[in-house]
C-alpha cells in the first residue's frame, strides 16, 4: 500500500512539472533528500524516481519560459571550476570505480545549477526552504518522538542506501537544518509571510513548527554520533542566543536535571567518553589511519588527488600510504572519515582549495544577505534563513571533519538557496513611499498588494496607518 501511495504521488507529480517545472526542483529534492522511496516495502525501493523527475524538470526546463537567466555570481563561478576541476581529477584517477561517484555528484551539481533558474520569488523561494528542511525534518521528528517514547535506548537511523542511512549521516543532515527548523518556527508563529493555507493558523503551525525542532535536536543527541555531538554543541551557542526566552529555557533544563532526574542513558554517555580515549578506540584510530593516507595521496600528487572512490584501490597500494599499521586486523582501504581528507584525497590540494573557497563565498554571501536585508521592509525574512544556514555551514564544517560527506546534496541545496536569496535581495526595486504619502484621502488605492507581503510588526502598523478612515484594502508596505 505504501509502495503504491508513492508511486501515485511521485507519477502523477509528472504531469504538473511538465508545465510548471519549479515543481519538479522541489520533488527532487523532496526524493533526493528524504528519499521516501526507501521507505517502501517492495518494488518502489529501487526504482530510480529521482532520475524520472530529474528527466522531465530538466525536458521542462527547455520547453518553458517561466525560468530566469543563470546568475552570474561569485558562487556559480566557483561551481562552474569546481565542475571541470573534478573532471579533470576523475579522468587521471587510479580507481576505475572513479566514474560511478562522478556520475553521482555530476547529477547534484546539475540540479544546483538548474535550481536557481526555476526557483524565484518570495513564495518559490519559502516553498523550497521548507521542502529542504522538511525533507530531514522527517526524521528528526519521528527519531526523537521514538527516542522520548524509548528512553533513549536505541539508535536513530535514516533510510537504507541513502545519503543519510547511517547514524552520522542523519546526524549531520539534522544539524545542518536545525537552525532552518527554528527560524521556519518563528515564521509560522509570528506569521511573517503569507503562504496561503499554510498561514491560517499561525498558532497551531507554530507550535507544531517548534515541536519538531525540539524532537530533531534530540534525535540528533540519539543518533549516538560523536561527530554529531560536536557539531550540536558547536551550533547550540549560536542557536541559544537566537532564542528569545533564554531565562525560561535554563530554569526549565535546571529543573529537568535537580527536580524530575533525567539523566542521559548510560550507554550514550560511555559512547561519548571514548572522544577523550580515542587512542584506545579502533574506530577512532582508523580514521587517523585513513587520514593520513588521502593526505599522502595529496603530497603525491598535490593538484589531482588519487581521483574519486580511492578505496577501491588495492588494499596493499591503500596500506602503502599509511602512516602506521593499525593493531587490528586486517589493514585494509577504508573512505576518509573527513569531508576535508576525503576532498585532498580525492581531488588534491587544488580541488580542495576550489571546494573551500566554494563555501567561503557562500558564508560571505549569507552574511551580506544577512545584514542587507534587515533594511528592505518586507525581506527580513531573508536575512533570518540567512544566519540559520550560516549556522548550519558551522555544524557541516564542525561535524563534517569526521564523516566523508563533501558531496551531500543537502550542502549544494543550501548552496542554491543562497545563490537564489542574492539574487533576490539584489532585484529588491527601491520602495516608493510617495505613493501612499501622496494618495488623496478617501481615493482607495486600485493597485493589488504584492504577492510577498510579509507581516512584520512595522509593517503592519503601516499598513493600519495608511487604511485609517478608508475602506480597509491590503496595502503595499
Amino acid at each position: 500500500m505504501r509502495d503504491i501511495l508513492l508511486i501515485i504521488i511521485i507519477g502523477g507529480s509528472l504531469p504538473f512539472i511538465l508545465f510548471m517545472p519549479w515543481i519538479g526542483v522541489l520533488m527532487w529534492y523532496w526524493i533526493g533528500l528524504m528519499n521516501p522511496h526507501r521507505l517502501g516495502w517492495t518494488f518502489i525501493t529501487d526504482m530510480s524516481v529521482a532520475m524520472m523527475v530529474g528527466v522531465v524538470t530538466l525536458a521542462a526546463l527547455v520547453l518553458t519560459r517561466d525560468r530566469k537567466p543563470l546568475p552570474f555570481t561569485r558562487e556559480i563561478v566557483v561551481l562552474v571550476i569546481f565542475t571541470g576541476y573534478i573532471t579533470m581529477t576523475t579522468y587521471f584517477a587510479w580507481s576505475h570505480m572513479a566514474w560511478v561517484q562522478w556520475d553521482t555528484v555530476m547529477k547534484i551539481l546539475l540540479m544546483t545549477f538548474v535550481t536557481p533558474m526555476l526557483i524565484y520569488g518570495q513564495t518559490r523561494t519559502l516553498l523550497l526552504i521548507l521542502v529542504v528542511a522538511g525533507s530531514i525534518a522527517f526524521y528528526g521528528f519521528k527519531g526523537g518522538l521514538f527516542s522520548v517514547l524509548t528512553g533513549g535506548s536505541h539508535m536513530v537511523l535514516g533510510p537504507r542506501d541513502s545519503f543519510i542511512a547511517g547514524n552520522t549521516d542523519l546526524g549531520l543532515a539534522m544539524i545542518m537544518i536545525l537552525p532552518m527548523l527554528l527560524i521556519i518556527a518563528r515564521m509560522f508563529r509570528e506569521n511573517w509571510v503569507d503562504l496561503g493555507i499554510l498561514s491560517r493558523s499561525p498558532k497551531i503551525a507554530g507550535y507544531a513548527a517548534y515541536s519538531v525542532f525540539w524532537l530533531t535536536a534530540a534525535a540528533i543527541i540519539f543518533t549516538y554520533s560523536r561527530g554529531a555531538l560536536l557539531g550540536l554543541l558547536a551550533i547550540a551557542p549560536f542557536m541559544f542566543l537566537k532564542m528569545r526566552r533564554k531565562g525560561s529555557l535554563i530554569l526549565a533544563a535546571v529543573l529537568a536535571v535537580t527536580v524530575i532526574g533525567v539523566t542521559l542513558p548510560e550507554r550514550l554517555v560511555s559512547r561519548w567518553q571514548t572522544i577523550q580515549t580515542y587512542e584506545e578506540d579502533h574506530s577512532a584510530m582508523q580514521r587517523v589511519q585513513a587520514w593520513g593516507v588521502n593526505w599522502n595521496m595529496a603530497m603525491e600528487r598535490p593538484l589531482l588527488g588519487a581521483g574519486f572512490n580511492n578505496v577501491y584501490i588495492p588494499d596493499e597500494v591503500w596500506v602503502g600510504y599509511a602512516n602506521f599499521i593499525g593493531p587490528w586486523h586486517p589493514n585494509t582501504a577504508r573512505v576518509a572519515h573527513s569531508l576535508y581528507f576525503q576532498v585532498i584525497g580525492h581531488h588534491g590540494f587544488g580541488g580542495f582549495a576550489v571546494f573551500m573557497t566554494m563555501i567561503l563565498f557562500t558564508l560571505l554571501t549569507l552574511n551580506r544577505i544577512r545584514r542587507q536585508s534587515r533594511h528592505i521592509p518586507g525581506k527580513e525574512w531573508m536575512g533570518q534563513f540567512a544566519w540559520a544556514m550560516q549556522v548550519g555551514f558551522v555544524g557541516y564544517l564542525v561535524a563534517g571533519a569526521f564523516l566523508d560527506r563533501a558531496y551531500f546534496d543537502l550542502m549544494f541545496a543550501m548552496v542554491a538557496i543562497t545563490i537564489i536569496l542574492r539574487r533576490e535581495l539584489d532585484t529588491v526595486e527601491a520602495p516608493a513611499p510617495q505613493r501612499v504619502g501622496t494618495e488623496n484621502p478617501g481615493h482607495e488605492s486600485s493597485s493589488p498588494a504584492p504577492r510577498d507581503f510579509v507581516r512584520t510588526p512595522e509593517n503592519v502598523q503601516a499598513s493600519h496607518a495608511a487604511t485609517t478612515d478608508r475602506p480597509m484594502s491590503r496595502q503595499a508596505p
